[in-house]
């Protein structure tokens, strides 16, 4: 039965009422809305070196010959070097992953290694309880885990132990803020990596950390009010800081997801004042939200921003670094070209999946006899869905 055999008018009169109950929410966010449109600020784009890293999307990483199944994971940054690179299999247990932090271990990956060296972790679960749970054949959430967890072992590298020249800004895509550490485990990854933009600082260069998102909650709730207030309809770059009361509506993860070291010192200073319970360091994020708009037209796009909480002083020429890679990107028109970069050089194309799963197949016959290669070839290739390549090649 489709939607026209039913009552219309009742069914109009129903998602009206619905929606008297969302007005207030929608009246809420318009008020957020204009709030900001007093906070616009505009952007002044700084020449920079901008370096960002991306993970191949897992839907592309992913070879199969059933029943074996390998997840790749593997980071590149924005210059072409394969930060980066492992294959997990879909049966992978905890105690496998742990051979990734060992020195002496063929499985070694060498940034996670080094990130857990510093954090004196030795086994790999202490970073995380989404991997300490891995169950044969039914691990996708916890590869995901896996795979965020050596997104941000580059990070950390590229930053604590990479030595740059200039001054340079470090983008990740995605936000500063993670569910996939403990959150005691997350203060000491911001501490280590504060460390490092310290040092670089010391000699003279400025290290600024960033995290870009294509959508948020944020902003996906703001949208509607945005567009209706006309806050980013500005005919150049421009920018605006997201206030917490606007973050605490949009988002239903708990408080370590939206504190950061500076708003848990805030709080207790404000618990000490009144004489009340302070509040534990246990956080999973390191960002300050912005809301950016890169192009010089009013309808351009507007995009999630974090910045370091300990860089927001100078969110002004850091976010005008930025602007000024956002403008030669391509092909998303002003959304930054490091991040671009990034993903075109690790994207696996068809040829190169061609060449991955013929390198899985050639594992699974090595042990087999001439015979049983025979059958799993005929099986390979004879095997296919005729229909399918039929109409392909039609």
């Amino acid at each position: 039965m489709t939607l026209a055999d039913y009552d219309l008018d009742e069914i109009r009169k129903r998602i009206y009422e619905a929606y008297q109950k969302e007005s207030p929410i929608f009246e809420k966010f318009r008020k957020y809305a204009k709030n900001l449109s007093n906070e616009i600020r505009p952007v002044r784009p700084y020449s920079v070196n901008a370096v960002s890293f991306v993970s191949s999307d897992g839907g592309d990483n992913r070879l199969f010959f059933n029943p074996a199944v390998i997840e790749l994971v593997r980071v590149v940054d924005s210059r072409g070097n394969q930060c980066a690179i492992d294959a997990i299999p879909s049966n992978t247990k905890t105690s496998d992953l742990n051979e990734r932090v060992k020195a002496d271990s063929p499985l070694m990956v060498k940034p996670l290694k080094k990130l857990c060296e510093d954090l004196n972790i030795n086994r790999l679960e202490e970073l995380s309880y989404l991997l300490s749970g891995l169950e044969e054949g039914k691990s996708t959430g916890a590869i995901r885990c896996y795979r965020d967890i050596v997104e941000w072992a580059v990070l950390y590298d590229l930053i604590v132990n990479y030595e740059w020249g200039s001054d340079t800004v470090i983008v990740r895509d995605g936000l500063l803020r993670t569910k996939s550490f403990k959150r005691d485990v997350f203060p000491k990854i911001d501490t280590k990596i504060r460390e490092g933009v310290e040092k670089h600082k010391r000699r003279n260069v400025n290290v600024s950390v960033v995290g870009v998102a294509k959508q948020s909650a944020v902003l996906s709730r703001l949208a509607v009010a945005l567009e209706l207030e006309g806050v980013f309809h500005k005919p150049f770059p421009c920018y605006a800081k997201v206030p917490p009361e606007i973050e605490n509506e949009c988002y239903n993860y708990d408080r370590t997801w939206l504190d950061t070291y500076e708003s848990i010192v805030e709080h207790n200073e404000e618990a000490r004042e009144k004489g009340e319970k302070e509040k534990p360091f246990l956080y999973q994020s390191m960002g300050q939200m912005y809301l950016v708009k890169f192009g010089d037209r009013p309808n351009d796009p507007v995009w999630p921003v974090d910045i370091a909480t300990w860089q927001i002083n100078e969110a002004d020429r850091i976010i005008g670094q930025l602007t000024l890679d956002a403008q030669n990107g391509f092909p998303i028109p002003d959304y930054p070209m490091c991040i671009q970069k990034a993903h075109d050089y690790a994207k696996i194309g068809g040829i190169e999946v061609a060449i991955l799963q013929d390198l899985l197949f050639e594992g699974i016959t090595q042990n087999l006899n001439e015979h049983e290669k025979e059958r799993m070839l005929r099986m390979k290739y004879l095997g296919e869905n005729l229909a399918s390549r039929r109409y392909k090649n039609g």
